[in-house]
């Protein structure tokens, strides 16, 4: 009888013992997954506090050599530029570079990618040029235009000398030249990740054209260069925008006579879409 008074006492006290061990046990388990760093199944970071889902760390950063006398003003154009965000959020989630792709603006040389510090390097200079080059041949109109396509230049450069970075990070065999790979690279960036990107594309495409308009002549080294010629690049891209929207772009070869045309026209779409497959193999999802 003695027995069974203290057992039944005890049994109370047993089972409050058990409650606060699982209220332990489960207070710490929490405690050990609030501070993820990753969803589960995802390389998304995560809030440690909160669990929200933080924005990807863009993968290229850039630096900003001090400007000479004159170059003031395009220094400042280019910081205030939207293609700095546009670069941000392509390197966020379709070129993602480890280490980060350093690109440096004022550079003396260039524009040109340099394997050995994976380093960009964009004169001021350049800038300066392109923006003269369109404003002299008068096919701007207005300053919002003038400042328009030298942006879109800015960008479409910018991929091209990121395609090189790119073919180097990820080892890509290239069958051909190089340059006319990152040319396409850039793009067909351009056509699938980017508003507007087709008349970006085509405003770069212009200025290929301008200065194929500035040589009288061609000597050897024209031929024996590692890039393909300007009004060659120029109809280049016009043939990957024509393949992209073949309805869209009808009138795109009319200056072309018109068996020229005709063949550019048979011959785009399919040039485009296989362009357009072998990057998309490449480019991170």
């Amino acid at each position: 009888m003695h027995i069974y008074l203290h057992t039944e006492e005890y049994k109370p006290h047993h089972y409050l013992y058990l409650l606060a061990t699982i209220i332990v046990f489960l207070f710490l388990a929490h405690n050990a997954y609030a501070g993820t760093t990753k969803n589960i199944g995802t390389n998304i970071p995560v809030d440690d506090q909160y669990g929200l889902a933080l924005e990807p760390a863009p993968t290229i950063t850039y630096r900003f050599l001090p400007s000479k006398t004159g170059e003031q003003q395009v220094e400042q154009f280019i910081e205030q530029s939207p293609v700095l965000e546009t670069i941000k959020q392509l390197s966020q989630r379709r070129f993602i570079f480890s280490p980060s792709l350093l690109i440096v603006f004022g550079s003396e040389d260039g524009p040109l990618f340099d394997p050995v510090t994976n380093s960009i390097h964009i004169p001021y200079q350049f800038v300066i040029e392109a923006r003269q080059r369109f404003k002299n041949k008068g096919l701007i109109s207005n300053q919002r235009e003038l400042n328009q396509a030298t942006e879109d230049t800015l960008l479409h450069t910018l991929l091209h000398e990121i395609g090189h970075a790119y073919i180097t990070d990820r080892a890509i065999p290239i069958l051909g030249k190089e340059e006319d790979s990152v040319d396409n690279f850039a793009t067909i960036l351009l056509l699938n990740d980017i508003a507007r990107g087709d008349e970006i594309a085509m405003n770069s495409a212009d200025l290929f054209a301008l200065e194929d308009l500035e040589i009288d002549s061609f000597d050897d080294a024209d031929f024996v260069s590692e890039h393909s010629l300007d009004l060659q690049r120029y109809y280049n891209i016009l043939c990957l925008v024509y393949g992209s929207n073949p309805n869209r772009y009808q009138r795109i070869f009319d200056e072309l006579p018109v068996s020229e045309r005709q063949l550019q026209k048979e011959r785009c779409p399919e040039y485009f879409s296989v362009i357009n497959q072998g990057w998309q193999h490449y480019l991170a999802e």
